[in-house]
């Protein structure tokens, strides 16, 4: 009876650890001109190959991260920009945001955890 159980718990282990290898995380810390960390700051990850966009808001202490992201090894595929606060432009609704920065092309290959850091290049 155990022998059955034990083999069913570690197919879905190495289930589990297949799906997690074929995705990848990215990670970093927004930084602003003088090199300081930027709470609060509006990150955008862009995949140049699908043109897919996804957001994030770094916490406190200026961190981001993106999880379970498809895998390249090119090292083309992934950008990171940091953004403006969101501004309405006189006689619109519409809020528009400032590329501020942005980080080279990077790549990110099967189950790595990827460190990319992303600072203001304008005063």
């Amino acid at each position: 009876m155990i022998r059955p159980v034990l083999i069913a718990l570690l197919a879905t282990l190495a289930l589990d650890a297949q799906a997690a290898s074929d995705t990848c995380h990215i990670s970093g810390t927004a930084y602003d001109y003088t090199g300081q960390p930027l709470p609060t700051a509006v990150i955008r990850l862009i995949d140049q190959q699908t043109h897919q966009t996804a957001y994030r808001a770094a916490d406190a202490s200026a961190a981001f991260a993106f999880a379970d992201l498809p895998v390249d090894t090119s090292g083309q595929r992934y950008r990171l920009d940091v953004l403006s606060p969101a501004t309405v432009v006189t006689g619109t609704h519409i809020p528009t945001r400032s590329v501020l920065g942005i980080a080279p092309a990077f790549a990110c290959g099967a189950g790595q955890s990827v460190r990319a850091d992303v600072r203001i290049e304008v005063r």
